[in-house]
C-alpha cells in the first residue's frame, strides 16, 4: 500500500444528477458518500486497537489503512457539501449510519473488527466492480469521476487487511468456529447494508419527486439488472463464503494500476483545461491544505 495525497482542489459543482444526468445511478453514489465519514470512521475506531497486538507486518498495514480511511472521509465530507448545495437534506442517510454504528457501542473489540472485517469485503467488491467496468461512471463529472476512482483503487489496495487482523485475533480459534463466525457475521451486515442503502437512495429519489414504486423499480433495474453493479457483485460476495477464502484470492490487483492510469489522465485533462480558479475556489483550496485554516472558518 502507498499513501496518495488526494485532496480536491475546487469544490465539486452542485449537481444533482452527476452520473449521465441520471438519478438512479447518481443516487447510489450520493447515498453511498453521504455515510462514508461516520462508517469510515467507525471502521478506524474499531481497527487501530488491534495494531499494537499483530505481527510488524500487519500493524504496519493497519497503519496504511487508517490513513487512507481518513483520506476517504476528509474526501467525502466535500462531496457530501456538494450534494447539500445541490439541495439534497442528507441529515435522514447520516442518522441511519449512526443508529447502525451505535449498536456496536456496547460490543467487543473483537465484534467491531468483525464488522469492519465484513463491510471492507462489500466496498472492496463494489469498488473493484466500479473500476472493472468504466460504464458505471462513464459520462460522470469529472472531479466526482476522479473521487471514485482514488477511492476505489485504495479499497482494492487494503481490502485484506481487516480480515488478516480478524483472522490473527481469532487463530486460536477451531476452524470451524472461525468460519461459522465470519460468515455469520457478513450475513448480518449484508442485509443492513442492503437494507440502508436502498433505504437512503430511496430517500434522495425522494427528494427528486420519486414515489415509492418508481424509485424502487428503478433502483432494481439500475442496481441489478444487466450491467449493474450489484448484480455483478454477487459472485465475489458468495466468495466469502468459501472455507478457506482470503480476498486476494480474488486477484484484482490491475485494477489498482488502472485506477493510477485513470487518475493520472484525469490530471493531465485538467491541466490541460487549466480552468480559472475565482477568489471563493482559491480560498476553498488553501483551506484543504491548512486544517487549521479550515477548523477557524
Amino acid at each position: 500500500m502507498q499513501k496518495r495525497d488526494f485532496r480536491t482542489d475546487t469544490p465539486p459543482a452542485p449537481n444533482r444528477h452527476w452520473v449521465r444526468g441520471d438519478p438512479f445511478h447518481s443516487a447510489f453514489f450520493n447515498a453511498l458518500s453521504a455515510v462514508f465519514p461516520a462508517g469510515e470512521a467507525f471502521m478506524i475506531r474499531s481497527i487501530k486497537p488491534w495494531q499494537k497486538r499483530t505481527p510488524p507486518t500487519l500493524a504496519a498495514d493497519i497503519r496504511n489503512f487508517v490513513e487512507q480511511e481518513a483520506g476517504h472521509s476528509r474526501e467525502h465530507d466535500v462531496m457530501n457539501d456538494s450534494i447539500i448545495a445541490a439541495g439534497y437534506d442528507i441529515e435522514p442517510l447520516k442518522q441511519v449510519i449512526q443508529k447502525f454504528i451505535g449498536r456496536f457501542k456496547k460490543r467487543s473489540a473483537l465484534t467491531r473488527l468483525g464488522a469492519t472485517m465484513c463491510i471492507e469485503h462489500l466496498t472492496a467488491i463494489v469498488a473493484a466492480e466500479v473500476m472493472e467496468n468504466d460504464h458505471h461512471l462513464e459520462g460522470s463529472d469529472l472531479d466526482l469521476r476522479e473521487l471514485w476512482i482514488w477511492h476505489g483503487l485504495e479499497e482494492i489496495e487494503h481490502k485484506a487487511v481487516a480480515f488478516d487482523a480478524w483472522q490473527y485475533a481469532v487463530k486460536d480459534w477451531s476452524p470451524l468456529r472461525r468460519y461459522a463466525v465470519r460468515t455469520s457475521f457478513l450475513t448480518v451486515v449484508t442485509i443492513s447494508f442492503l437494507i440502508n442503502r436502498t433505504r437512503g437512495q430511496m430517500e434522495l429519489l425522494r427528494q427528486d419527486g420519486y414515489g415509492f414504486w418508481r424509485s424502487l423499480f428503478g433502483l432494481m433495474k439500475s442496481g441489478f439488472g444487466r450491467s449493474g453493479i450489484g448484480r455483478a457483485s454477487i459472485r465475489p460476495w458468495f466468495a466469502f463464503f468459501r472455507p478457506n477464502f482470503h480476498p486476494w484470492d480474488i486477484d484484482d490487483r490491475h485494477l489498482i494500476a488502472k485506477g493510477e492510469r485513470l487518475l493520472a489522465e484525469i490530471k493531465a485533462r485538467k491541466a490541460k483545461a487549466e480552468p480559472d480558479q475565482d477568489a471563493g475556489q482559491q480560498e476553498f483550496a488553501e483551506r484543504r491544505k491548512n486544517p487549521r485554516m479550515a477548523k477557524a472558518a
